[in-house]
């Protein structure tokens, strides 16, 4: 048996999706109001892990698979938050903010100003990373479009700057083509190189960033690596060491990494949901390591389910729980009704821009999955949501969605395997235990969701395995 207790799944299944921050652009141009989390900054402090994304902050964790919510102040202070622990204390920044600093993690964050440069000019900057050294100096790294730029900090007063800032390193579309703009990289007239991050092992410094763009496919993450962390750079062979075109969790970028349990090292990122507007986005994480050259080894972002940090010595060499979708693409897909194009396959077809949309006079919307004749072990399940007509302006908000997973047992019958018929918590992605058993086919029932809101299922996916019972 699989101790589905010690797995987790991509996307992070986070409580209280916050919204995307260009919904409150009346400029910006998206199909629909949507709900946003990218760019994640993870620290560990005390045991528990907080992790700081764009649109609302912030989360910790002890366990790597329930994630609390906590309205910190700020909630939302940019784009791009970096949080660092320095001389005892915790400093915030984002895009084209000021410096925030507090006793704790969880703030509350007092502003104590803009950086300034020598000359009494106010800097600001985009997407900027805040790195405090083993000697206590401090650094602060930025840059989103064209290139990473670095600079040293006063470390009593890190709002000053000792320095004007210095160009890291530029874009190379010439020689790394993971750089060019592009679902296929195709153009090379620029590209965004954002996202700084750095970390250091063994007196080596990886100035980590990403590129081509948070919009295409081909977002990924690569490294330069030196001795100093002022440089000069080599760029690291290895990159892109995060990368993944396809799938739910595609488009890794623009994150960071962060030490956890029994010394393993992960990298939390950015992945793309796009269909609301390009900043639709979702967070998640995996294991990396490091080769003998002192390069991060290449992988891929998951979506199945992984083992929790710290259940495995080594991780980087092989995470996955051994649990597989048993509903992808299988069945068919039969749902008790559904609106005009938005058939029940869609919540089953791997796909983050389609969903099953149940009529909006349906007294009991299911979808049934029909998975094997002779049956599959079923472990846990992921469920995605749309929150179709959510519009702020309006005031029609998210919520909880309440429904159940039933599954057909080899008897024909059907028996309830998850209940959330009365969920309180607002989770637009989910990861669960289920029952686990022997099962023919699998159902979805919806049972209540947000007032004035029409559920969708984007994702509907049961996880397993075909092994065959012994006799």
């Amino acid at each position: 048996m699989i101790d589905v207790t010690k797995t987790y799944c991509n996307p992070i299944p986070l409580p209280d999706y916050p919204l995307g921050r260009n919904c409150f652009n009346f400029g910006w141009k998206h199909r629909a109001d949507f709900r946003e989390t990218a760019d994640p900054t993870v620290i560990y402090e005390d045991g528990k892990w907080y992790l700081y994304p764009s649109c609302g902050m912030v989360y910790w964790t002890e366990d790597f698979r329930t994630w609390n919510h906590v309205h910190m102040e700020p909630y939302d202070c940019g784009y791009a938050p970096t949080v660092v622990k320095h001389k005892g204390k915790f400093y915030l920044t984002a895009c084209s903010a000021p410096l925030y600093v507090a006793d704790n993690p969880l703030g509350p964050f007092r502003n104590i100003g803009n950086f300034v440069k020598p000359d009494g000019e106010i800097y600001l900057c985009d997407d900027p990373m805040i790195y405090s050294d083993d000697d206590e100096r401090i650094y602060l790294y930025s840059g989103c479009g064209g290139g990473i730029k670095g600079v040293e900090l006063d470390s009593d007063d890190p709002t000053k700057l000792l320095h004007d800032p210095v160009t890291m390193f530029d874009m190379d579309t010439e020689n790394h083509v993971w750089e060019r703009m592009g679902d296929w990289n195709q153009d090379g007239s620029y590209s965004w190189v954002e996202g700084a991050w750095m970390y250091k092992r063994e007196g080596t410094y990886y100035l980590i960033y990403s590129g081509p763009g948070t919009e295409w496919v081909t977002y990924a993450m690569g490294a330069y690596k030196s001795k100093s962390p002022m440089g000069p750079w080599e760029y690291m062979k290895t990159s892109p060491f995060l990368l993944n075109r396809h799938g739910l969790v595609r488009a890794p970028g623009h994150g960071s990494v962060v030490e956890g349990p029994n010394n393993t090292l992960w990298v939390f990122y950015t992945c793309l949901v796009g269909y609301g507007g390009n900043f639709e986005r979702r967070c998640g994480f995996d294991p990396i390591g490091f080769d003998e050259n002192g390069d991060i080894i290449p992988t891929k972002s998951t979506e199945n389910p992984q083992w929790v940090p710290g259940y495995k010595e080594d991780p980087h060499l092989g995470n996955d729980a051994g649990l597989i979708p048993l509903t992808q693409n299988i069945g068919p897909a039969v749902e008790s009704s559904m609106a005009p194009g938005r058939d029940g396959i869609y919540a089953c077809d791997d796909s983050l821009i389609t969903w099953w949309q149940p009529a909006a006079d349906d007294p009991d919307p299911t979808l049934t999955v029909k998975m094997s004749e002779e049956g599959l072990n079923i472990y846990s399940m992921r469920i995605m949501w749309r929150d179709v007509g959510m519009d702020f302006k309006k005031g029609i908000m998210p919520g909880p969605f309440q429904y159940k997973v039933e599954a057909m047992g080899m008897d024909d019958q059907w028996v309830c395997v998850l209940d959330k018929s009365d969920n309180t918590v607002d989770m637009l992605i989910d990861y669960l235990p289920v029952t686990q058993m022997r099962a023919k086919a699998v159902r979805l029932r919806i049972c209540g969701h947000p007032e004035n809101i029409e559920p969708g299922v984007i994702n509907f996916t049961v996880f397993g395995n075909w092994t065959p019972i012994k006799k």
